[in-house]
């Protein structure tokens, strides 16, 4: 999945500057990276759902022509029939390159529903 942060108009040399206009655009762009939170949640429990109110960036760092940013977020699931309900935190390190003015994140896409045979 790939998705663009637009830095036009921003100093680019400025590593706090930038810092900041990624993390704030990240934060409003949370939701075109759902799925991508939602696949890995699932890894964990096949009924996850993303509360996607809990996404936050914890920390940045920025290079010249690239940078991470550390995100955290929770999931849970409920299982009705057993009265049961699951929940976990989930923290990543999502990297991006910075290219014609714009921050890209190109993250895989984890596989849906993983099972695993014994």
């Amino acid at each position: 999945m790939k998705v663009e942060i637009d830095l036009f108009g921003h100093d680019l040399n400025c590593k706090n500057t930038l810092t900041r206009v990624i993390t704030e655009g990240l934060l409003l762009n949370k939701l075109k990276f759902h799925e991508r939170m939602t696949r890995v949640s699932q890894q964990y429990c096949e009924r996850a759902h993303v509360k996607m109110e809990t996404f936050e960036v914890s920390a940045a760092s920025v290079g010249q022509c690239s940078g991470e940013i550390k995100v955290g977020y929770q999931w849970n699931s409920y299982y009705d029939f057993e009265d049961i309900q699951h929940f976990d935190q989930v923290s990543e390190t999502w990297p991006f390159s910075i290219k014609n003015n714009m921050a890209l994140f190109e993250l895989d896409l984890p596989e849906l529903f993983v099972t695993h045979e014994l």
